[in-house]
């Protein structure tokens, strides 16, 4: 599913992916930019979390493109890095797990 758009010289994003939903980019809040997060970090939106790429050219609207550069390029970093950072956030959580599992264990 898509969830950020250029067309008609604008940027949008959309956090249910369809694009009847779609809203421009300068209205994004704070709780739409963590559940496009979550969506690119959940296992279930692999492959699935779909961008258009940055294309100065498309965008007319100065603001949208000082906007839509910034998410996209954190976006598209964090999709790059997604599996490294599941298996940091595991290895963190799976000592906490042994650590506490062993004193429980030992008591």
């Amino acid at each position: 599913m898509k969830y950020l758009y250029i067309e008609n010289g604008q940027g949008f994003f959309s956090v249910s992916g369809l694009e009847t939903d779609k809203q421009t980019i300068d209205k994004i809040r704070k709780e739409d930019l963590l559940r496009l997060l979550n969506l690119i970090v959940d296992e279930s939106a692999e492959n699935g979390f779909e961008m258009d790429p940055y294309d100065e050219e498309s965008l007319k609207n100065p603001a949208h493109k000082i906007i839509y550069k910034n998410i996209y390029d954190k976006f598209d970093a964090l999709i790059k890095k997604r599996v490294q950072f599941k298996d940091e956030t595991c290895d963190l959580y799976k000592s906490a797990i042994e650590k506490y599992s062993t004193e429980l264990s030992e008591e």
